[in-house]
């Protein structure tokens, strides 16, 4: 681990600790100040302070990096100090206030809550903010408010371009100088009624807005909107078949090895065993037993088990801090998150990493429209796997992912790096597809049990029992693919095991194609 994450992790389990007790005994904490009060600032940590639970009084020294203060759901917090990007993003009910600048996209997606930035702000502050107030003392930078559907921003300072844009609720009152609304929004003044209203909201800083002071607001008469594109694939693996590679079949009685290891790339505990290479997602981890089902983990959005991997994304953000403590690694997915740059991605990593605990693998998941970034940003970031989505809104062929994800891992050199590669298929897949996907370099894969049934079972007990079902079907089909291709284990299978069934696969995959038994010539470089 990096010394900076290492640095950020120790601080958050010493505010986590310190934060226990304070809340047992109704007191408030400070973190920089030394026992006699002298001051100790922090300088540069992130991901600090996640997940503040109502209840909870915290004063803070330092300048801080990404990431600060996400996710709290009560309770009260000071930074005497700068903030970076992303400060108080997805607040639900806490009061945040910092005493310095903060950078872009402080109060991103706030929900509820309070937050007061004394100094300036960066883009987009209050962006996607649903509800709350976001008060900034100074000036904002571009697009403040961009996305907004409720809530109110008061910038007493002046504002940057496209205030505004594209948002569908809420206001945004500038006391300062302000260009013409972005996209989508409108600016007039304030009614008496709502000036009297956030003065009553500044009361308590010792701050009015003027008269004359510009409200901005939705263009109800110009909406915007986007539609988000489909996304899926053109065709799965059936036009990928197995072969053997050695002539022989094995005996039924042979003994076969099915089991997968997603392990941590920096040290050899806290490894999770998977007796199938299939890692089912489902939406909880609740009532999951069986005999194949309370040995196989899952990938769940909440209740993880014991031996369960938490998918982390914007859905759960806010409330994933205890399903993470009681899971045995987590997923990032970066497809349901909003674009965040490689420090921002870190500083969110430090907050998976500081509940999770040590040694527990962190997997980063993406789609396959940007498999190269997923690769490089598991690797620069130390985490212990990549998982790529084959579903995209390009809608490729599924045997079109398989060369591209290869060639990507390589050029990235992620085995040597100890980081795991998988695949998450977007139907529900049959034992060859698993064997497919193995061949192919895929460690493991992330399925639904339940994307081809619509009339999934409602109670836990009748989920339960369709997928320990599922599983049974997956590990005799998986026995008897291998049995016939004369392997004794999932990691004996390699490109060489893989038939191309026609030209069209072939000439996507670069699969030897069946009858031709090679790849075709553009492949080859001929």
């Amino acid at each position: 681990m990096r010394e900076e994450v290492s640095k950020s992790v120790a601080l958050n389990r010493k505010f986590s600790d310190l934060l226990a007790r304070a809340l047992e005994l109704d007191r408030a904490i400070k973190i920089g100040w030394g026992k006699g009060d002298d001051p100790k600032p922090h300088e540069g940590e992130m991901g600090v302070a996640p997940h503040i639970p109502k209840g909870a009084r915290v004063r803070m020294l330092g300048n801080l990096a990404d990431m600060v203060a996400v996710c709290a759901s009560g309770g009260s917090f000071i930074l005497e100090g700068e903030a970076a990007g992303y400060f108080g993003a997805w607040n639900d009910g806490c009061r945040l206030i910092v005493e310095r600048d903060c950078g872009a996209r402080a109060g991103y997606a706030m929900a509820s809550g309070r937050i007061v930035l004394q100094g300036s702000a960066g883009a987009e502050v209050g962006a996607r903010m649903g509800g709350g107030n976001l008060i900034v003392r100074g000036s904002a930078g571009r697009r403040c408010g961009a996305g907004m559907s409720g809530g109110t921003v008061v910038v007493i300072g002046d504002v940057d371009g496209d205030v505004g844009c594209n948002m569908s609720g809420g206001r945004i009152i500038v006391n300062g100088r302000c260009p013409p609304a972005g996209e989508g929004a409108i600016s007039n003044t304030l009614t008496k009624a709502e000036l009297k209203d956030v003065n009553e909201l500044l009361d308590d800083l010792d701050l009015k807005v003027a008269a004359d002071a510009v409200c901005i607001r939705t263009d109800e008469d110009t909406p915007t909107t986007a539609e988000t594109p489909a996304a899926g694939v053109d065709s799965d693996f059936s036009g990928i078949s197995l072969v053997s590679a050695t002539g022989t079949r094995l005996h039924e009685h042979a003994p076969l090895d099915l089991l997968t290891l997603i392990s941590n790339r920096n040290s050899e505990k806290g490894a999770v065993l998977l007796p199938l290479p299939v890692l089912p997602l489902l939406d909880d981890g609740k009532g999951l037993k069986g005999t194949l089902l309370s040995l196989q983990p899952c990938l769940v959005r909440s209740a993880p088990r014991a031996v369960d991997l938490l998918l982390v994304d914007e859905s759960n953000l806010t409330g994933c801090a205890a399903d993470l403590q009681a899971a045995a690694g987590a997923v990032v997915s970066i497809h349901d998150l909003p674009p965040l740059n490689d420090a921002e991605l870190d500083a969110l990593l430090v907050v998976v990493r500081s509940h999770l605990g040590d040694d527990k693998p962190v997997i980063l998941s993406g789609d396959l429209t940007r498999v190269q970034k997923v690769h490089r940003l598991a690797d620069d970031l130390d985490c212990d796997g990549a998982c790529i989505q084959l579903a995209s809104s390009a809608m490729l062929p599924a045997a079109a992912a398989l060369p591209v994800i290869a060639l990507s891992g390589r050029e990235q050199d992620l085995a040597a790096h100890g980081v795991s590669g998988s695949i998450h298929l977007p139907w529900s897949p049959a034992a060859s597809d698993l064997l497919i996907a193995a061949a192919a370099g895929a460690n493991l894969t992330v399925a639904d049990p339940f994307t081809a049934d619509a009339s999934a079972p409602s109670s836990q007990k009748g989920r339960a029992e369709a997928v320990e079902a599922w599983l049974a079907g997956i590990n005799s089909g998986i026995r008897g693919w291998l049995i016939e291709l004369g392997e004794d284990g999932i990691d004996r299978l390699n490109r060489r095991h893989l038939r191309a069934l026609d030209h069209d696969t072939a000439s996507v995959s670069g699969l030897r194609l069946a009858g031709w038994e090679r790849p075709l010539p553009q492949w080859l470089g001929q």
